[in-house]
């Protein structure tokens, strides 16, 4: 099912600790699921957690099925801010600080500490071409492939 071969434990340490994990390993859908991923991945030091119950299945389907999905994260501003005028400095800056929920965080995102989901990605580079910004420049300082354990998904 690891389709990254990424070691088990550093895959482990991508799931959210919130992350509700499923061990229903007779389910008809367990192969494709990312909670049932996360549920093979549970450290040893870890003894609780959120878990998928037996109730949501209902037959063959879920209700708390989510796909595996391998998504393409980016980290680092360096590139982005390379060539930006002055002038559109401080309001690129401001707004992304906005989106991304505070000064903290966005610096975070900046240094490559955290990384940018593709829809977060798109919503910075939207930012700059509404600036004027177009071409080689609009791209994140590094990019990785990692699975989708967002909690949202």
């Amino acid at each position: 099912m690891n389709q990254l071969n990424i070691p088990a434990s550093a895959l482990a340490e991508q799931v959210p600790q919130q992350y509700n994990r499923c061990f229903q390993t007779d389910c008809p859908q367990h192969d494709a699921c990312a909670r049932y991923l996360a549920g093979t991945l549970v450290r040893e030091d870890q003894l609780h957690g959120p878990a998928v119950y037996p109730t949501a299945r209902q037959g063959d389907t879920c209700a708390m099925y989510r796909p595996v999905r391998v998504i393409r994260v980016a980290y680092g501003f360096s590139t982005l801010f390379r060539n930006v005028r002055r002038r559109d400095d401080v309001s690129l800056r401001n707004y992304i600080k906005g989106y991304l929920g505070s000064h903290a965080t966005y610096y975070r995102y900046h240094r490559g500490e955290r990384q940018l989901t593709p829809e977060q990605q798109e919503w910075v580079l939207a930012l700059f071409r509404r600036f004027g910004y177009e071409g080689d420049d609009l791209r994140f300082d590094h990019y990785r492939e990692v699975y989708d354990f967002s909690l949202d998904h």
